[in-house]
């Protein structure tokens, strides 16, 4: 069966619990979830498996509990510190390279990657490139082709219901 866990609790088990019904974030929610089985005395094993999670995980959020108390386990949440890296562009650039794909001067990300390494000296690959039209919610606009046999006359006649 396996030893109970020694660990210098700096809560109590109502602090916990209470901080735990308070959360609104999912996955600080767990964390705080299984802290606050443990501290009634839970195996790790029994609290990974009541919240669906890998044992090694309960783990992780155990030492980092030891480490720097629950502000350290509460710190560690995706998306809670790092903003991932800055842009490329600045955001006047980023502004400049809006006006110019609405105004429709490039049909390809390709076009878009080699005018903004031309005007500022600042090099993207293609997923990179796609990645920052896709932040900025630009779409290339390209019109369809037409036929060469295609008349305009014709067409023009048969929208008006000709």
């Amino acid at each position: 069966m396996g030893r109970r866990l020694q660990l210098e609790w700096h809560e109590s088990e109502s602090q916990l619990k209470q901080r735990y019904q308070r959360e609104k974030r999912a996955e600080r929610r767990t964390r705080l979830q299984a802290l606050w089985l443990l501290r009634q005395g839970k195996r790790v094993a029994d609290v990974a498996e009541a919240l669906g999670v890998n044992y090694r995980t309960v783990q992780d959020w155990v030492g980092w509990y030891r480490r720097g108390g629950l502000s350290e386990v509460l710190r560690r949440v995706r998306g809670h510190q790092a903003r991932g890296q800055p842009a490329y562009l600045t955001r006047l650039q980023q502004r400049a390279l809006v006006a110019r794909v609405k105004l429709g001067d490039f049909k390809t990300v390709w076009e878009v990657r080699q005018w903004v390494e031309a005007r500022w000296g600042i090099r993207y690959s293609y997923a990179g490139m796609w990645e920052l039209m896709t932040r900025l919610q630009l779409g290339l606009k390209v019109p369809r082709p037409q036929a060469e046999k295609a008349s305009l006359a014709a067409q023009a006649q048969w929208k008006k219901g000709a």
